[in-house]
């Protein structure tokens, strides 16, 4: 009698299987990788610009000298390589099937990014010289409410005088200012102010054109701000100059700050421990004549916050911006945009994302 001998078959099965689910995961990772690494990266660019931007000020809280690094690349490259192996024996002396099977999936993740300190002249040429009247205007012209950008950057209009915390050069503000940029506020939500830019020869000037209107409003606010400012009444259109006072009545003059002004200014409102206060390790506090209440805040603890728009770690203390001031985190994107506007430098190329798509 014949003995037969049955041949397993789940090797045949298995093989085929993992035959197949490597081949698929052996597909192009590209398109996939592409739309989840750009937010990814960008949402970490962006939050290490915040962070950046937040430690500066709590440095110079403490006569620290702010850092400024910048990302100059980002290259990400994956692999992503499959292989099976299988074979089979059929001895003659038994006649039992033996089969052999395996497999290797090799997946690797190398980002490389690059990381460059903005030094030099330039860039603390950048840092020290006064933001144009003109880039002023623009950012007013963009959209930014007047009253936040003039209180920001203004240090003087027309001689008026805005209060400026500091210890080196700290003045009161001028009752007279805070009026006039919430007069210009209103004006500009009534369109009745904007920016014009005129070619006379090889020169370029900018005028600030404050529209007559036909409402009560609009003319009171116009005659305020003529009066206020010694500018000629009646005129729709005044230059702009750099300057303590307007050398003409049909001009306005404004003596604007540098970054390092601005950060220093805003780093009396990180409200730091009040035993680094006791001990001299922020300065003494500033007269009450310079004191002035601002919307911008950074709080301290020795807690990581659980809820915040960015956080950094600083003399073993957590500063923070809560994520519900709403002031304070436009007040800190505001302070990205004058950097990068400020910034004169030459820079290499903006941080570029590149991905291996290979298989």
């Amino acid at each position: 009698m014949r003995e037969c001998v049955s041949v397993p078959r789940r090797p045949t099965w298995t093989v085929l299987a993992l035959t197949l689910s490597l081949a698929a995961a052996c597909k192009s990772v590209g398109p996939p990788r592409t739309v989840q690494d750009r937010f990814d990266y960008s949402e970490a660019l962006s939050r290490s610009w915040k962070e950046q931007m937040l430690l500066n000020l709590v440095r110079i809280r403490y006569a620290d000298a702010p850092v400024f690094l910048d990302v100059s690349s980002v290259i990400a490259q994956y692999g992503l390589q499959g292989q099976v192996t299988a074979g089979a024996e059929l001895p003659a002396d038994t006649g039992i099937h033996t089969a052999t099977v395996g497999g290797t999936v090799q997946w690797s993740d190398k980002p490389t990014i690059t990381f460059q300190p903005l030094t030099g002249q330039k860039f603390t040429k950048s840092l020290l010289t006064p933001i144009t009247p003109t880039a002023v205007l623009d950012l007013v012209q963009a959209g930014w409410p007047v009253d936040i950008t003039f209180r920001v950057i203004v240090r003087a209009i027309n001689g008026i005088q805005a209060g400026t915390r500091s210890r080196l050069n700290g003045q009161a503000e001028d009752p007279r200012f805070s009026k006039v940029v919430d007069t210009l506020r209103r004006l500009q939500e009534r369109g009745a102010m904007a920016v014009r830019v005129e070619r006379k020869a090889a020169n370029e000037t900018t005028l600030l054109v404050i529209s007559r209107g036909a409402d009560a409003e609009t003319v009171a606010d116009r005659r305020y701000i003529a009066e206020t400012l010694g500018l000629e009444p009646g005129v729709e259109q005044y230059d702009l100059a750099f300057g303590t006072v307007n050398a003409s009545r049909a001009e306005i003059a404004l003596l604007t700050r540098s970054i390092l002004d601005i950060l220093t200014d805003l780093s009396f409102d990180v409200q730091v421990p009040p035993e680094h206060v006791q001990d001299g390790r922020t300065g003494t506090p500033l007269p009450p004549e310079q004191q002035k209440p601002s919307s911008f805040r950074v709080m301290s603890g020795k807690s990581r916050p659980t809820d915040a728009f960015a956080a950094v770690r600083y003399e073993n203390h957590w500063f923070w911006i809560d994520d519900r001031d709403f002031a304070s985190k436009r007040a800190l994107s505001f302070m990205l945009v004058l950097t990068a506007l400020a910034e004169t430098a030459e820079r290499q190329a903006a941080p570029a994302l590149t991905l291996s798509t290979g298989n």
